[in-house]
């Protein structure tokens, strides 16, 4: 099987960095009419700044983290710890592989763009591609000089200033000879104190090294960096996630246990659903999987967590024995980890990828062995693990691979058992319906940010729409993927009380159906507000919704937008406005 030949680089990109985002076709012109060169060219400014790696917001947040990072290096005491904390070498080099990415495309851009609109002559449309190559290159030559000042003060050599040794001398045996005594008055203080004793008269002994994994991990790092935290504490003993320990289903593991999130389990199967239903066309598909872990220095052993699902672009290639994941993944994966850190202050990362054998059993060959090693992380590569799914077996049986502490990766015939993704499914449905009907028994409005808090009216059955932190960062991580239109639905609950409505907004979908959760509202982006615009972006769900969530990357806005009677609210009183910004900001504190 060809398995993968475009990923072999996502190992390299995986840390942080600005947004990634194909760039989308425009206005509707279609050819018809012809149009004015200069209102063609501003058409396209508005345009360009739909596309995330163009806007000047995200310009000037690529600079502005850029000119953070040259400060930190120009004033940290050790350089050499902020570069590799930070992983600098390897964000110049993506930040540089996507600066000729987009270099590359920006041709395409133009003609797509071009496609939708018709001027008078040649000429004119000529002079009119050299201005929207003009418009792209400044921005791109704006991010490749920020890049290269980064890049030079990385490759600047630190000045030491000349060094007193005499005095250096003096000062060094005066620390010594402080040292010593507070040795001595130590030791002295500790002979005449006594150890401390129990209740039982047993001597307590300290408690050195790292917390149980059942009691809370702890990772320790160095208080110099500014990385986001490394933790498992909101998991473990978490119902929304599936415990598997490693020991189970096979021998010896770098990893020692495993907890998978519902939505992810759900999302896993649901992506196999049309071929269990229908096997004749049946091909090999997979995804990379998105989650956190921490390191027990003690057992020198892995937890690790999977929560996010990433699927290929439409550049992957999917045939009966071909799976080749094409080269949008990375960047999907890349801005999908870079949001999820912002969002959440924890430290994500690649800690799994998915594809099925359909009709070929479970185990796991040669190019998957080369995907994995290509996958692993640069310093911590133990902690990856592989699930293999044969979804054309009657259970659906998976095996989970993982490195063991030499590097060599498990093989099937190092599995104890075999999983079925079937039962997982089960379960994931069972605890995700537990979830929502303790949302509608135990409401508590502390877990929920009311979008229509700061509406000047509320009505009864729209009186409040609710997100919970899952679906906030759903919303940041979907406008990598699609620049403007309907994005999905809004997934959730609706609770009732003293005959007014407030609907809980919990997860966001492209799928209509998602397990134990109803359809209460729908996601939209544009450029900009227009009632019209979204009208024609919802015409094929209104009915279903009771909210239209629209966000506004050029204002920075997320308006709600209550739906009544089936149709879009027009009162702009019952709207209610919220920052992007104040939304992150709560889910941090979360």
């Amino acid at each position: 099987m060809k398995k993968l030949n475009t990923l072999a680089t996502i190992a390299f990109l995986l840390f942080f960095m600005e947004t990634e985002v194909e760039a989308a076709p425009s206005k509707k012109n279609f050819r018809g009419a012809r149009e004015d060169a200069s209102t063609v060219v501003e058409e396209f400014r508005k345009h360009v700044e739909t596309v995330p790696y163009f806007s000047d917001t995200a310009l000037t947040a690529a600079g502005n983290q850029i000119e953070e990072h040259i400060k930190c290096l120009k004033n940290w005491n050790d350089r050499e710890a902020y570069v590799e904390e930070h992983h600098l070498k390897e964000y110049v080099g993506t930040y540089r592989d996507s600066l000729q990415y987009y270099k590359g495309i920006a041709t395409v851009l133009i003609d797509n763009f071009m496609k939708q609109h018709r001027l008078g002559n040649a000429d004119e449309e000529t002079e009119c591609r050299k201005t929207m190559q003009g418009i792209l290159d400044d921005k791109l030559g704006t991010r490749e000089t920020s890049l290269n000042l980064l890049d030079r003060e990385l490759n600047t050599p630190v000045e030491k200033p000349l060094a007193d040794w005499k005095l250096i001398g003096a000062i060094a045996g005066a620390v010594l000879l402080v040292g010593l005594l507070f040795a001595v008055f130590r030791r002295n203080r500790n002979q005449a104190a006594p150890a401390p004793v129990n209740a039982k008269g047993n001597y307590n002994a300290p408690q050195n090294g790292p917390q149980n994994a059942d009691s809370g991990i702890v990772v320790r790092r160095k208080t110099a960096t500014i990385l986001k935290k490394q933790s498992l504490e909101d998991v473990i003993g978490n119902p929304d996630y599936l415990q598997i320990d490693v020991a189970d289903f096979c021998y010896e593991s770098a990893v020692r246990r495993m907890y998978i999130k519902n939505t992810c389990i759900a999302d896993i199967y649901n992506m196999y659903a049309n071929d269990a239903d229908h096997p004749e066309n049946a091909k090999e598909y997979g995804c990379m999987v998105l989650g956190r872990w921490v390191y027990d220095n003690e057992s020198q052993e892995y937890y690790v967590s999977l929560e996010q699902i990433v699927l290929p672009g439409d550049d992957a290639v999917f045939a009966e024995y071909e799976l080749n994941f094409g080269g949008k993944i990375k960047l999907r994966v890349l801005e999908q980890l870079r949001r999820l850190r912002r969002e959440t202050n924890f430290q994500y990362d690649l800690t799994c990828w998915v594809h099925s054998h359909p009709g070929l059993g479970v185990f796991f060959s040669n190019s998957d062995v080369s995907v994995q090693t290509q996958l692993k992380h640069p310093t911590h590569p133990n902690f990856l693990t592989a699930i293999v799914v044969d979804v054309l077996t009657p259970t659906q049986e998976l095996g989970i691979f993982t490195f063991r502490r030499d590097q060599n990766i498990n093989s099937s015939n190092d599995l104890k058992r075999l999983y079925s993704l079937k039962e997982w499914y089960a379960w994931a449905v069972q605890s995700l319906g537990n979830r929502a009907q303790e949302a509608n028994e135990e409401f508590n409005h502390a877990d929920f940010f009311d979008t229509l808090a700061e509406a000047k009216k509320r009505h009864d059955l729209c009186k409040g729409v609710l997100l919970n932190r899952d679906i906030i960062i759903d919303m940041c991580m979907s406008m990598s993927a699609q620049s403007s239109g309907f994005v999905g639905y809004v997934h959730g609950r609706s609770y009732q009380k003293d005959s007014k409505v407030e609907h809980l907004a919990e997860r966001l979908s492209n799928n209509e159906a998602v397990a134990k959760l109803d359809v209460v509202g729908c996601f939209v982006t544009d450029a900009h507000f227009s009632i019209p615009t979204i009208r024609k972006a919802v015409e094929g769900c209104i009915d279903k919704v009771s909210f239209v969530l629209f966000y506004s990357p050029t204002t920075g806005i997320l308006t709600t937008i209550p739906v009544v009677d089936g149709e879009l609210s027009t009162d702009e009183t019952y709207y209610g406005e919220q920052t992007l910004e104040n939304l992150k900001i709560w889910t941090r504190k979360k």
